[in-house]
C-alpha cells in the first residue's frame, strides 16, 4: 500500500509537471488554437518539458541568488493550473475533442508509458555507469535549489562543459513527490522515454497524415527496441532532449514559415515558444542540440525555396532571425560550454601519455561501430528492411518528408565520422554511437509517412475501403505484442545495486569516517575512464564516502585529478589480479567493497582470495556483500 501511494504521488506530480507549463503557455494569445485535438496536448507537453531547463539555466545566469524548492515550484504550478482553469472556462469540451485515430494514439502512448514504468517494479535503482552522476546532480540541484557549477562535495569536477537541463526536471519531481534522487531520476527519465512517440506523431500528423502518425508512434514507442533500451544504459540526458526534438522542429518550422498576418504580441509570443523549445533541446543535451540544428537547417532550406516561390522570403528570414536570436540568448550556456570544449580539445596537454594500444581502445569503443552493431544500436533487421522499403516508396513519390529524413540521416552519419579528419576541436561532437541509437526518430517518421501514402493510394483506387479501423486495430494489436517485448529487453549485468547492498550502505554510514575511500570492482571503458561494476560504485551517493573510480565525467576535472583516479583504479586491478594491497595502502585507500554483482568484464575482487591477504580485515559480510578494512 505504501509503495502504491508513492507511485500514485509520482504519477500525479509528473502529470502536472508535463502538462501545466505548456498549456499555460498555449493559452497566452490563443496560441492553442493554432493546433487541433491531440496536437495541442503534444505541443503542451513539449513546452512543459522545455520550461524547466530554460527557467533554471536562465535564473542561474540572470538571478544567481534565486533558488527553487518545493514551495516555490508547487506555488508556480498551482498558479498555472488556476490560469488554465480561468482561461478555459466554458471550453472544456474542446480539450478532449479527439477522433477515433487520436484515441488510438492515446492508447499507444499509454501502452508505451506502461512498458517504461513497469520495468521500475523490479529495478528501482538506475543502471550502468552514467546513472551515478545523474543521481548526484539531481541531489545537488534539489539540495541547493539551482543547477550546480561543480560536483563538489562528491568529486572535484567542474560542470561548465556538461549539460544540466535534465536535473531541473528530476529535482522538481524529487521536491514535489518527496522521493529520493535516484527514484526521481528513474521515473522522470522513463516518463520522457515513454513520451518518445509524441513528436513523431506530431510531425506525421502535420506533414503527412493521421493514419501514418499512429503507425509512427507505434513503431517508435513499442515495436522498436530503441529508445526503450536506454534504461539499461542510463542514457537519460540524451532521451530527454530527443523527447522534444521532433516537437521543437515542427513547432519552430511552422512558426518561422507562417506567412499569415498577425499582430506582434501573439507573433512575438509564438516566436518565444519556438525559441524556448529550440534552446531546451541543446540545454538538455549539447550533442543532440547539434543533431537538431542539422534537421532544422535542412528543413529551412526547403522552406526558403517554397517561400521564394510564394514571394514570402523576407517574412521567413525575419521570423528565422527573431527565433534564432532568442534561442541563442536562451542557449548561451551551450555556447559557453562549446567554447570551453574546443579550447580544451585544441590547447590542453594530454592528461597522460596515450600508448598505441590505448588509442586503439579509444577508437574502437568511442568512435568506431562496425555494421554488426547496427541491429543492436539502431533496430532489428525486420524493422531496417521495412524502413528501406518505406524510404524507397517515399523517394519515388517525391515525398519531401522522406527526402528530409534521408538528408538528415546522411548528415548525422557524416557528423559521426568527423573523427577521421583528426581535428581535435571537432572530436567533442563526434560520437557515432550516440547517433546510431537515435535513428529510431527518422525511422519511425519514414515508416509512418509511407503508411499514409499507401493508404492514400488504396483510397484512390478503392474509395469504399475505410482503412482507419483496421489500421487502428493493427496499431493496438502490434503495440500490445511489442509492449511484452519491451519490458523483457533488460541487460541484468548493468544493474549494479541490489537489495543486499542497501544494508551495507547503511553500515558504511554508521561505522566509517566521512573521509573514508573505498576500493571497488572496476572496469576501464576507456584508458582514462574507469567505472564501477557493482554497488560499490554508488557509495558516494548512498553514503557520501569516496571511491577509487569516481564518476563517468571524471574527464571534466583537472589533469591531476584524472591521473589520480586512474592510478587508484589500476591499484584495484593489482589487488584483483595479484592480491597485493600495497598500491592501495600507498594511495591512502581505507576499505575494499565487494558488491553482490561483482565484475562482469574483468577479474573480480574475490572474497576467498582477499581472506588470504594479511593487509585486509573483514569487517562486514552479509548476503554476498563484504567490506574489508585495509591496514596501514
Amino acid at each position: 500500500m505504501h509503495q502504491t501511494l508513492i507511485t500514485t504521488r509520482i504519477l500525479l506530480v509528473l502529470s502536472a509537471m508535463f502538462i501545466l507549463p505548456g498549456w499555460a503557455a498555449l493559452l497566452i494569445g490563443d496560441f492553442w488554437r493554432r493546433w487541433e485535438g491531440l496536437q495541442r496536448w503534444i505541443v503542451a507537453v513539449g513546452l512543459s518539458i522545455a520550461f524547466y531547463p530554460v527557467v533554471f539555466y536562465t535564473a542561474r545566469a540572470v538571478l544567481p541568488f534565486l533558488t527553487f524548492g518545493p514551495y516555490k515550484t508547487g506555488a508556480l504550478l498551482t498558479v498555472m493550473a488556476a490560469w488554465i482553469g480561468w482561461r478555459m472556462r466554458g471550453l472544456w469540451k474542446s480539450w478532449l475533442s479527439f477522433d477515433a485515430l487520436e484515441w488510438t494514439a492515446l492508447a499507444v502512448f499509454g501502452m508505451t508509458l506502461f512498458t517504461r514504468f513497469w520495468i521500475l517494479r523490479g529495478h528501482p535503482y538506475p543502471a550502468w555507469s552514467d546513472s551515478l552522476h545523474h543521481a548526484l546532480l539531481t541531489q545537488l540541484t534539489a539540495t541547493h535549489g539551482q543547477l550546480p557549477a561543480t560536483l563538489n562535495p562528491y568529486f572535484p569536477v567542474p560542470l561548465g562543459e556538461y549539460h544540466l537541463g535534465l536535473y531541473a526536471l528530476t529535482a522538481t519531481l524529487q521536491w514535489l513527490a518527496q522521493v529520493p534522487a535516484h527514484t526521481a531520476l528513474l521515473w522522470t527519465a522513463q516518463a520522457l522515454n515513454g513520451l518518445c512517440g509524441l513528436g513523431v506523431y506530431l510531425v506525421l500528423d502535420r506533414q503527412s497524415g493521421r493514419k501514418g502518425a499512429v503507425i509512427g508512434a507505434v513503431i517508435v514507442g513499442l515495436l522498436s527496441h530503441q529508445p526503450a533500451l536506454y534504461v539499461n544504459w542510463g542514457r537519460f540526458t540524451q532521451i530527454s532532449a530527443q523527447a522534444i526534438l521532433p516537437i521543437a522542429w515542427q513547432v519552430t518550422r511552422e512558426i518561422i514559415a507562417d506567412p499569415s498576418p498577425r499582430s506582434w504580441p501573439p507573433r512575438g509570443w509564438q516566436a518565444l515558444c519556438a525559441a524556448m523549445l529550440t534552446a531546451a533541446v541543446a540545454l538538455l543535451h549539447f550533442r543532440v542540440g547539434i543533431f537538431y540544428l542539422l534537421l532544422l537547417g535542412s528543413g529551412e532550406i526547403v522552406d526558403l525555396w517554397l517561400a521564394y516561390r510564394k514571394r514570402t522570403t523576407r517574412h521567413l528570414l525575419t521570423q528565422l532571425l527573431i527565433v534564432g536570436i532568442i534561442a541563442l540568448l536562451l542557449a548561451t550556456p551551450v555556447l559557453q560550454a562549446g567554447r570551453l570544449m574546443v579550447e580544451k580539445a585544441t590547447h590542453a596537454a594530454p592528461q597522460t601519455t596515450v600508448t598505441s594500444e590505448d588509442q586503439a581502445q579509444i577508437t574502437q569503443n568511442y568512435f568506431e561501430f562496425p555494421w554488426r552493431t547496427v541491429p543492436y544500436l539502431v533496430a532489428h533487421p525486420w524493422l531496417l528492411y521495412l524502413t528501406g522499403l518505406s524510404l524507397l516508396l517515399g523517394l519515388a513519390a517525391l515525398d519531401s518528408l522522406a527526402w528530409l529524413m534521408l538528408l538528415w540521416t546522411a548528415e548525422l552519419i557524416a557528423l559521426g565520422n568527423l573523427y577521421r579528419l583528426g581535428i581535435p576541436a571537432l572530436q567533442f561532437i563526434t560520437n557515432l554511437g550516440a547517433i546510431l541509437i537515435m535513428l529510431y526518430l527518422p525511422l519511425g517518421i519514414v515508416i509512418g509517412a509511407a503508411t499514409e501514402r499507401v493508404t492514400a493510394l488504396t483510397r484512390r483506387h478503392r474509395p469504399r475501403w475505410n482503412l482507419a479501423p483496421p489500421l487502428a486495430a493493427l496499431a493496438l494489436v502490434s503495440g500490445f505484442v511489442g509492449s511484452h517485448l519491451r519490458v523483457m529487453e533488460l541487460e541484468p549485468y548493468r544493474y549494479f545495486v541490489t537489495p543486499a547492498d542497501i544494508p551495507a550502505m547503511q553500515w558504511i554510514k554508521d561505522h566509517t569516517p566521512p573521509d573514508a575511500r573505498f576500493a571497488i570492482n572496476t572496469y576501464f571503458w576507456l584508458p582514462q575512464a574507469p567505472h564501477g561494476t557493482d554497488a560499490g560504485y554508488w557509495i558516494p551517493y548512498f553514503t557520501g564516502r569516496s571511491t577509487t573510480a569516481g564518476v563517468m565525467i571524471n574527464h571534466l576535472g583537472s589533469r591531476e585529478y584524472v591521473h589520480r583516479i586512474t592510478r587508484l583504479s589500476h591499484a584495484v586491478e593489482q589487488l584483483a589480479t595479484q592480491n597485493t594491497a600495497a598500491p592501495l595502502q600507498e594511495l591512502g585507500v581505507d576499505y575494499v567493497y565487494l558488491g553482490k554483482m561483482g565484475n562482469f568484464a574483468a577479474p573480480p575482487l574475490d572474497a576467498a582470495q582477499l581472506q588470504q591477504n594479511p593487509a585486509l580485515t573483514l569487517v562486514y559480510n552479509a548476503d554476498g556483500v563484504s567490506i574489508w578494512q585495509i591496514k596501514h
